[in-house]
């Protein structure tokens, strides 16, 4: 096989090994990296730098624990966005207070105002 040829087997090798890395990233939330090694076909060092380039590249969101081996591809949540979201929750919570604390004066009243009105037709 030509240097040409050598080239395109290359191409064709990493073209697949990235889909593949795609694919368990869309499956998965986490996998150890010697499975995903074998299932790669590869050694755990070319798949921790294939997996390393897609995450620089941007192609796929990644964490890797290198103590315990394992890869999690669950998506990290912006700290502004979670931020935003538990505010939002809080005031939501807060209106719920409101309203129930609005409906118990109004019952408290109304029962005031039906004691009042039997004691004074006694």
């Amino acid at each position: 096989i030509s240097e040409l040829g050598e080239k395109r087997w290359a191409d064709l090798k990493s073209r697949i090994v990235e889909h593949n890395i795609r694919m368990m990233a869309k499956y998965y939330t986490k996998i150890r990296l010697a499975r995903m090694a074998h299932l790669l076909a590869l050694s755990e060092n070319e798949t921790e730098d294939c997996l390393s380039d897609m995450v620089v590249a941007g192609t796929v969101t990644a964490k890797t624990d290198r103590l315990e081996g394992i890869v999690d591809f669950t998506e990290q949540e912006d700290p502004l966005e979670a931020l935003n979201s538990w505010s939002s929750n809080t005031n939501k919570l807060m209106d719920l207070v409101m309203k129930t604390t609005h409906l118990i004066n109004k019952e408290e009243m109304v029962h005031k105002h039906l004691a009042s009105t039997a004691t004074t037709a006694e």
